[in-house]
């Protein structure tokens, strides 16, 4: 079985000639009359994103409100003129997990945008898994998603950065942590001090047992030291 049209074309949101697009084909090469065809799928994707970013930002829904809403996005994208897009607009918002009619969809937004760009291509070519070639549901790996939104403007957050032992003990917070916590144990400290000097001649494993109870005792300290302190983050954010 032949792969859909606009995966051929490399043009999955299956959008027509007229405007410049970067990366389509050669004129010499074109061989489809109606239908835009790119040179690779990174650039057919990175269409579909750009439109929709024009959407929002510089169009306006049949009411005159800000593009923002399922409905709204698809009533532009697909007209029902030649579409059916009312199953077309139910199928995208099933895919995104919101209503129809919720105005706060934000296609600046890297997750919002993969998710509402997969289903558009999804529902414009079908699923890969009902082509004999493919064996996934999903045409394109998330490497070339990810590239079509990046050459978009697109692209995901950086995982934040977790702090290093420095950089949290030169913070007044993570200082002030650690003197609190210091000073929570410091008293078990010092009675484990007094046991080793108290116990000097004690046999060896009854010096270790003693040893081994105030450690225990310690531990308990620490964790109720945390346990405390969550309690009082819960209250006072």
């Amino acid at each position: 079985m032949d792969k859909p049209r606009g995966v051929r074309n490399n043009n999955p949101g299956n959008l027509r000639w007229g405007d410049p697009w970067q990366g389509l084909v050669p004129e010499a090469q074109r061989t489809d009359k109606d239908f835009c065809q790119f040179v690779a799928p990174a650039w057919g994707i990175r269409a579909i994103a750009v439109t929709l970013i024009t959407y929002q930002d510089k169009r306006r829904a049949r009411d005159g409100s800000r593009i923002d809403s399922v409905r709204e996005i698809i009533d532009r994208w697909a007209p029902d003129f030649e579409n059916d897009t009312d199953s077309y607009t139910r199928a995208v918002a099933s895919a995104m997990g919101i209503g129809l009619d919720v105005e706060s969809v934000n296609v600046h937004d890297y997750a919002t945008m993969r998710t509402l760009v997969r289903a558009i291509i999804r529902h414009e070519n079908g699923s890969a898994a009902a082509f004999d070639w493919h064996d996934d549901t999903e045409w394109y790996d998330a490497v070339t998603l990810d590239e079509g939104l990046r050459l978009a403007g697109i692209v995901a957050p950086r995982p934040r950065a977790l702090p290093t032992p420095m950089a949290l003990i030169a913070t007044t917070g993570g200082l002030a942590a650690i003197t609190e916590s210091v000073s929570q144990v410091q008293p078990v400290l010092d009675a484990l001090g007094r046991v080793i000097h108290a116990t000097a001649g004690w046999p060896q494993w009854l010096r270790l047992l003693g040893a081994a109870l105030v450690c225990a005792s310690l531990g308990l300290a620490v964790i109720g030291w945390a346990r405390q302190r969550r309690a009082q983050q819960a209250v006072h954010p």
